[in-house]
């Protein structure tokens, strides 16, 4: 049987919050409900406690409003996902949610079955991604970056070198290994094989090194906040970023930024 995955709620008003609690099918959805919180700084520290998978939190509560917390947590707690509830129908919230990842934002009153889809499209990410994380590129990437080059190099082969040149000139953008074929004039199978030949990784992996390569450079620069450098290296979804950061250094981009090491 699977195990289900366990969730935290934040919200200050009681009678929301014990409905939410009391009144979903949590078992159906695969989930258990771990903890309850009436205000922002007691949510995060509970955050932090129970490592939740799913954190449901409003945005206007005492202490400190939810999206202060996501900010807080969301580096930190980089396999969570969060969904918020709200009274607010602004753009700038909703702006602000989307680029910390937040993938479910509810309007209160809040509709039963929109909450009840929004949790299992949550949990079907999160259970989608931890059957990944055996074989998945994101999590060889440490042993990887050690020798992956710091400038270019001749690989003495025509579609490789413009493969190449192409990921160094446009990696900020959406880059993928069967467009370039087709413009090249060759299949995406021939290409990926001739990349992997002549230079020991995937498209993916070169592509992605590559990134990461760029992303600590910028992260070293004072005037650049962390926030800003995922859309500089091509990475729209921040949360993401940060798991394939952490992959590749061992420290979320926060965390390099501050000069701390694994």
């Amino acid at each position: 049987m699977e195990e289900r995955l366990r969730v935290l709620v934040i919200e200050d008003e009681d009678i929301i919050r014990k409905g939410l609690v009391m009144t979903t099918d949590w078992k159906a959805l695969g989930l258990v409900v771990i903890g309850e919180a009436d205000n922002g700084i007691d949510g995060e520290e509970l955050a932090r406690k129970l490592r939740p998978d799913i954190i449901v939190t409003d945005i206007a509560m005492p202490g400190q409003d939810g999206l202060s917390l996501i900010g807080n947590l969301v580096e930190e707690l980089l396999d969570s996902e969060f969904i918020i509830i709200s009274g607010h129908a602004q753009f700038s919230y909703a702006q602000q949610a989307l680029h910390y990842g937040v993938k479910g934002y509810i309007l209160k009153p809040i509709d039963p079955r929109e909450f009840a889809t929004v949790l299992s499209k949550s949990a079907e990410e999160i259970r989608a991604r931890n059957q990944k994380r055996g074989g998945d590129e994101l999590f060889e990437l440490k042993e990887l970056s050690a020798s992956f080059p710091q400038s270019g190099r001749d690989y003495r082969d025509q579609y490789i070198q413009s493969a190449v040149k192409t990921i160094e000139a446009h990696y900020a953008e959406a880059l993928n290994v069967a467009d370039l074929a087709e413009h090249m004039g060759i299949s995406e199978r021939t290409l990926s094989a001739l990349f992997k030949e002549k230079t020991g990784y995937t498209f993916l992996e070169y592509l992605t090194l590559y990134r990461m390569q760029n992303a600590a450079r910028l992260l070293q620069q004072k005037e650049i906040q962390v926030q800003e450098v995922a859309p500089e290296v091509g990475y729209k979804d921040y949360r993401y970023f940060c798991r394939v950061f952490k992959g590749c250094f061992g420290v979320t981009p926060l965390q390099y930024k501050r000069g701390e090491t694994p």
